[in-house]
């Protein structure tokens, strides 16, 4: 399973951004604070729904913008699953596979695994 594609539109420092990866490795460079830690939390929604880094979704919407979305497409056993997650200031959270609109939030947890390993692990 991997991550094809992600699209960003008003998550964290991002206005618009498209990013396609490879099925191999992927490396991720910048300075710091141009946001390469944004794309790894908006594969974390993706995945589970929710950011690795703060628990109030409304957190994770740029500045002066009322909502965000975020959209991948997964490969998985050659299939191709378009998962689509938004949230507006003044309603829920919507997850959407395939166009199809979950009806509770934890049926998708566990569909795509992630891992996020932070300095914050290191246990010395």
């Amino acid at each position: 399973m991997y991550l094809k594609k992600l699209s960003l539109t008003n998550f964290k420092n991002y206005t618009q951004a498209d990013l396609e990866f490879s099925p191999k490795i992927n490396c991720i460079v910048g300075n710091n604070g141009v946001g390469k830690t944004n794309i790894l939390d908006a594969i974390h929604y993706l995945s589970l729904t929710k950011s690795f880094f703060n628990s109030i979704d409304s957190a994770s919407i740029r500045h002066d913008e009322d909502f965000f979305i975020i959209q991948g497409l997964f490969v998985k056993d050659g299939e191709e699953d378009n998962i689509f997650c938004s949230f507006h200031r003044q309603k829920q959270k919507m997850l959407k596979r395939n166009g199809k609109e979950y009806g509770r939030l934890s049926d998708h947890v566990g569909r795509y695994p992630v891992v996020m390993i932070s300095p914050a692990d290191n246990a010395s």
